[in-house]
């Protein structure tokens, strides 16, 4: 039987690590999680309408589907290209300002994203410098946050306490679509963005409660050319890589289902549905990977993830994408919770802001052929959303090389 040990939500035979920290490492997350869905999840959709009737972007080949996509891909490599030149430089900033500091700044800069979304009418430029702050945002907050959460949480109890944040971040998934579908339909965008703004002043609170000391680390360009001449630092390189295509996939699911229903409120609803059913399971898959030394469910999940992306390039109604959804919720469960559980358990020790700040260039590296990849799938393929998803089903299987020991 596990540990118990009272949770301030009184779940029953779960032990979690409740220092006041890490409690309110979770409310970050959690509310952060909350607006990103709220504000973000329709981003694809808003940028691919930009892309297709704004007259800014009529210099762009093709026809409205290429227009839109290719914004799209422009905007997200403006944001990976960021990541990847100012990482080295905002880490070593991170060690001089502290960790508090560091996610304010994540945040404020998120709130100035934010905003230039919402101006309208936007002028076209003002969406790449929006792309911009966002990649300044990714590496003052998540490479901050993952530092944070290698730090806080127990090795041995890894899988639980990345089991129950995943099921509050499930909550706040399935809340959020459906909510932001509605606000589209009733106000517009512009009306996701300034709810998002609002929602960033909860995060914030949370951090200023937090008692953080500054980090001893150092990062460096030398040291990160050191450590890619390091195999398992490789192979752990590619199975992020892998997974990455996989979630920049996913970027473009509401956008399929929006392109397959024509309705951005019933794509909100067919999310928060699979949502729903999904979160159920979180506890017991964390509590699972503490019990289970087996890597076999994790295989078998990587396996079943990449098929759906095949099954994807089948659905045609509703009910068909209802069901691929519930199901990858599900097995997503089983692949992301084993493979974060592995990831901060590598990441335990006194390095581990290095290993975030590097593990995410090498990930941008990455991103920036994937965005380079799409754009030429779209301008040259007469079926390229088959080529994508099938790019995103080899992904999930580059993820199943991640190893918990540093040994290559």
């Amino acid at each position: 039987m596990p540990r118990t040990r009272e949770y301030h939500l009184h779940l029953p035979h779960l032990h979690v690590d409740n220092s006041k920290n890490i409690s309110l490492l979770y409310g970050v997350r959690v509310s952060r999680d909350l607006i990103y869905r709220l504000a973000i999840f329709f981003l694809p959709i808003f940028l691919y309408q930009q892309g297709s009737t704004d007259p800014f972007w009529q210099f762009l080949p093709g026809g409205e589907l290429q227009r839109g996509v290719l914004l799209l891909v422009f905007f997200y490599l403006v944001h990976r290209v960021t990541v990847l030149i100012t990482g080295i430089s905002i880490g070593k900033l991170i060690t001089k300002i502290g960790y508090q500091k560091a996610m304010l700044s994540g945040f404020g800069l998120f709130s100035i994203f934010l905003s230039l979304l919402y101006i309208k009418p936007n002028p076209g430029w003002l969406l790449l410098l929006a792309a911009f702050i966002n990649g300044l945002e990714t590496n003052f907050f998540w490479n901050t946050y993952f530092t944070l959460i290698s730090k806080f949480t127990l090795k041995r109890h890894m899988g639980e306490d990345l089991g129950l944040l995943h099921f509050f971040l499930q909550l706040a998934q399935a809340i959020a679509p459906a909510l932001g579908g509605i606000l589209v339909v009733s106000f517009g965008f512009s009306a996701l963005f300034m709810v998002g703004l609002v929602g960033a002043l909860v995060s914030i609170l949370f951090i200023l409660q937090m008692e953080l000391k500054k980090e001893r680390d150092r990062v460096s360009w030398a040291e990160f050319k050191k450590w890619t001449r390091e195999k398992s630092f490789i192979r752990l390189a590619i199975s992020q890589s892998g997974r990455y295509l996989n979630d920049a996939t996913l970027v473009f699911w509401p956008l399929y289902v929006f392109l397959i229903l024509g309705s951005i409120d019933r794509v909100g609803f067919l999310y928060t549905l699979s949502l729903f059913l999904a979160m159920i399971v979180s506890f017991g898959v964390g509590f699972y990977i503490d019990h289970q030394k087996s890597k076999k469910p994790f295989f078998i999940s990587g396996g079943l993830l990449s098929l759906l992306w095949l099954l994807r390039t089948q659905v045609v109604s509703f009910w068909q994408i209802a069901l691929i959804d519930t199901v990858d919720r599900l097995t997503a469960n089983f692949y992301f919770i084993f493979s974060d559980s592995i990831l901060f358990k590598r990441s335990k020790g006194g390095q581990a802001l290095s290993y975030f700040v590097y593990r995410e260039l090498m990930v941008s590296m990455a991103a920036i052929l994937f965005w380079l990849i799409v754009g030429t799938l779209f301008l040259v393929f007469s079926d390229p959303w088959t080529a994508l998803f099938i790019l995103a089903s080899v992904g999930v299987l580059l993820g199943l090389l991640i190893k918990e020991h540093h040994k290559s």
